[in-house]
């Protein structure tokens, strides 16, 4: 029983020192010693780290928490589209096309954790967008208001195709020369199953380009010119194509159907292409209805307000588990603490982008997780007070307190799912903030709390007996005597 105790402990003391390691920020120390008459000088730093694995192909950055717009500043952007042009049938899939292609502009602006959504209100469709550490607000506004353009290319003359050297020229962006075909040719793209318009669980999926009558010409003439070589897809005059598909002899006979353009797609795949080449084809300009842009200045106030808010709130909580449970009250503030630095660790580790609903969410789970710790104390009370020995009183509180812990938790992690799932960005930073902090909650209340009073129970036991050190019997006597409140 000891050993396991003892591993227990180890555990958590583990867990304990990794998530204290991602959650401090950079800080230098500087050793200048001297032992046994050997002079010790180094200089390092611990925290803060930005680690990489396979050659910068897997990443993790613990340098800072990631922060949404009200804590990071930036921009926030209301964008109509204006569907006036667009058949009604086409205006829900036309709406996720410039959602998709303002997320590919957002990319190329190097903006970290954007928020971007959809939204449509009867005949009302907009898109909502929200940039982070945006400096540069007017270059930000205007590429991401302009409309999708999407353009065919073909080989430049000289330029001998051959499959070798597809990703030579595919990342070569002057191997490209403009084809005469846009995608104002095009009336709109789907995704077929091997020509059907009907899903065939057996087929493989492709896309299907609908051209205009006209641009059913300019695209005969352009695969004629370019039998058994490649065709670029770009948009917005992007450095590398979005598809690369091979003309066959076939198509370049004349078109008589819309072509498809097929490979090794899956579903998904096959359903991002279309959205991407639709964006182009269907022309959607946008303008700006609204404009918000939070200064970093006030983001880092929100900053401020936000760890001062909490640590006030942990430190009341701590106070008040003092007051009611004296001597357990301590064992759970130590808990506490070790609660906090692994919920932090986890939003490093993820990463959460922090908004302050979410910094809200975080607070109220640290008292939840205090509640918890709340009914394991008042079933060890009654426990004793029903004249069950110490250790059988712990066992049973826990094991009778558990139930009700349970299903309070689990009832919370519904409601959180839920306004994940339906929220926007900042109900579901608030949602995901809490659901993190309560599954920790329930880990470090059963399972941390637990084992530091066992720990200090076998104490007793041991002090009894004799076989327990002086300093560990004091330690034991303060933290965990019979009787306790």
């Amino acid at each position: 029983m000891f050993k396991n105790v003892y591993f227990r402990l180890g555990l958590i003391s583990t867990l304990t020192a990794v998530a204290l390691l991602v959650v401090l920020p950079k800080t230098p120390v500087k050793i200048d010693t001297v032992i046994f008459g050997k002079e010790i000088k180094k200089d390092f730093a611990v925290g803060g780290y930005n680690l990489n694995y396979f050659n910068g192909k897997i990443s993790l950055d613990l340098s800072k928490l990631k922060r949404g717009l009200d804590l990071e500043g930036g921009v926030r952007v209301v964008l109509k589209a204006k569907m006036e042009s667009i058949a009604e049938v086409d205006r829900d899939n036309a709406l996720e096309s410039v959602k998709e292609i303002i997320s590919r502009r957002v990319n190329l602006l190097g903006v970290s954790e954007p928020y971007i959504a959809s939204v449509k209100n009867g005949d009302d469709y907009r898109v909502i967008v929200e940039l982070p550490g945006v400096e540069d607000v007017a270059t930000a506004i205007n590429l991401i208001g302009q409309t999708a353009q999407l353009h065919f290319k073909e080989l430049a003359p000289g330029i001998v195709w051959d499959e070798s050297k597809f990703q030579e020229l595919f990342f070569n962006p002057q191997a490209w020369v403009d084809g005469g075909v846009t995608g104002a040719d095009l009336k709109g793209v789907d995704v077929v199953f091997n020509g059907d318009t009907q899903k065939n669980i057996n087929s493989a999926p492709q896309i299907q380009l609908k051209f205009t009558d006209l641009g059913r010409e300019k695209f005969s003439e352009l695969a004629k010119r370019n039998i058994n070589k490649p065709i670029g897809l770009f948009l917005d005059e992007s450095s590398f194509p979005l598809s690369t598909p091979v003309v066959s002899p076939d198509l370049a006979k004349g078109l008589i159907n819309d072509p498809v353009i097929s490979g090794n797609f899956d579903v998904a795949t096959a359903k991002n292409l279309s959205v991407q080449l639709r964006a182009g084809a269907l022309p959607v300009p946008v303008e700006v209805l609204e404009q918000k842009t939070i200064g970093a200045t006030l983001g880092a106030e929100s900053v401020k307000s936000s760890i001062y808010a909490g640590a006030v709130g942990l430190f009341l909580v701590m106070v008040f588990l003092i007051i009611m449970y004296g001597r357990l009250g301590i064992l759970a503030n130590v808990a506490l603490i070790i609660y906090a630095l692994l919920v932090l660790s986890i939003f490093k580790i993820v990463p959460v982008v922090l908004t302050l609903p979410g910094v809200a969410g975080f607070i109220l789970s640290v008292g939840m997780a205090a509640d918890a710790n709340i009914l394991i104390f008042e079933r060890i009370k009654e426990e004793v007070l029903w004249g069950r020995p110490h250790s059988i009183a712990i066992r049973l509180g826990f094991e009778r307190a558990w139930s009700s812990i349970r299903d309070s938790n689990i009832t919370s992690l519904i409601t959180s799912a839920i306004l994940f799932h339906f929220g926007n960005g900042p109900v579901r930073g608030f949602a995901l903030t809490l659901a993190i902090g309560i599954v920790v909650s329930l880990f470090t209340s059963i399972y941390v709390t637990k084992n530091f009073i066992v720990a200090f129970d076998i104490a007793s036991t041991l002090e009894k007996s004799g076989k327990v050190s002086k300093g560990l019997s004091t330690i034991r006597s303060f933290l965990t005597k019979k009787g306790n409140k």
